[in-house]
């Protein structure tokens, strides 16, 4: 495998490889996992870095913990067509879907069914699992109940509860959590990248995304206009119907992104203050004041909210209606539903 991804491994991971390693020497791996946590959080990373060394890569060898730049561009890299390994199969949604089909599962265990080249493993490293269509999860179960010697299928998703119970209970599962606030500014601040300006929640639960973000100057500035609106918003100092307007112009999918890490982040901050990481800068101070006109109740419809419509993107929503419908509902603090 001559990916990056399956090179170097994101510092935070090291922990969670190196139990997978225990478990594979001692004979309890499983032959099915879903590794869950929040997209940006290196999902892929740690799968890829199983898959290769199951498949017989540097046997025994503790991977070497990688800095930022070469995390972005291992998944970077990910955007072209990869060399993998003969006996490992990735199923990922196609460009311009929304789920992953029966047809792909269907070629994938047809794969996994057949005796591996070279005499090793064979691999299923799944995406975004979580978005199998009914029919997929049905053709994958088969597998899960019934796997070829040395098959192991990898599930990624950022939401396990999504998947099918049938397919959760013959899964062991692996919850992946990012660094520190601190230790990712330091991970950020080793490599030469600016931490200031990301916010802690997502240096916390998205350190990839986090690094991405501070590496481009002009996305982090248009990121900061997002939080600073939103804060506006739940302040009451910033018109819904204008907002969703711009949003619906131009990055309506950061902009969401943006909205779902702010909700996240109030949510805790109302439940947990103690544990809340939301004040990072003066002004994001104001969000654990905002939100407190909103009820809990409204905060968590707006988060699901926010959270359906980046999921129907590109479906033929009428977007702008969709946003207005989200914003005015958080401005208003009505717990509706999209």
């Amino acid at each position: 495998m001559k990916t990056l991804l399956a090179q170097s491994l994101c510092p935070w991971l090291l922990p969670s490889f190196t139990s997978l390693a225990v478990a594979r020497s001692a004979g309890r791996l499983g032959h099915g996992w879903i590794f869950s946590g929040p997209e940006g959080v290196g999902k892929l990373n740690l799968a890829f870095m199983l898959a290769s060394r199951l498949l017989g890569n540097s046997p025994g060898i503790q991977p070497t913990a990688a800095g930022p730049r070469a995390i972005v561009a291992a998944y970077d890299e990910l955007a072209a067509p990869l060399d993998l390994h003969v006996d490992l199969h990735r199923v990922r949604r196609e460009e311009d879907k929304h789920t992953i089909g029966i047809d792909q599962v269907r070629d994938a265990t047809a794969e996994l069914a057949l005796t591996s080249h070279t005499a090793r493993a064979k691999v299923l490293v799944m995406e975004d699992a979580d978005t199998m269509t009914h029919e997929a999860a049905n053709a994958l179960l088969k597998c899960l109940e019934e796997p070829t010697a040395d098959t192991y299928l990898l599930l990624l998703a950022e939401r396990p509860g999504r998947l099918p119970a049938t397919i959760r209970s013959r899964c062991q599962r692996l919850k992946l959590k990012g660094p520190s606030p601190d230790g990712a500014r330091a991970w950020l601040e080793g490599d030469g990248i600016a931490a200031g300006g990301v916010p802690a929640s997502l240096l916390h639960q998205q350190p990839i995304a986090a690094a991405r973000l501070a590496m481009d100057e002009d996305k982090l500035n248009e990121y900061k206009e997002l939080q600073t609106n939103i804060l506006l918003l739940l302040e009451g100092q910033r018109d819904p119907h204008s907002l969703a307007e711009s949003w619906a112009a131009s990055g309506t999918e950061l902009a969401l992104t943006s909205l779902i890490e702010r909700l996240r982040a109030s949510i805790r901050a109302r439940l947990v203050p103690e544990h809340s990481n939301l004040v990072t800068d003066p002004r994001e101070g104001l969000a654990q004041n905002a939100p407190g006109r909103i009820a809990v109740d409204a905060l968590f419809a707006g988060l699901q909210m926010a959270e359906n419509l980046r999921e129907q993107l590109g479906r033929g929503i009428n977007v702008e209606l969709a946003l207005k419908s989200v914003l005015v509902g958080m401005a208003r603090g009505e717990a509706r539903r999209l």
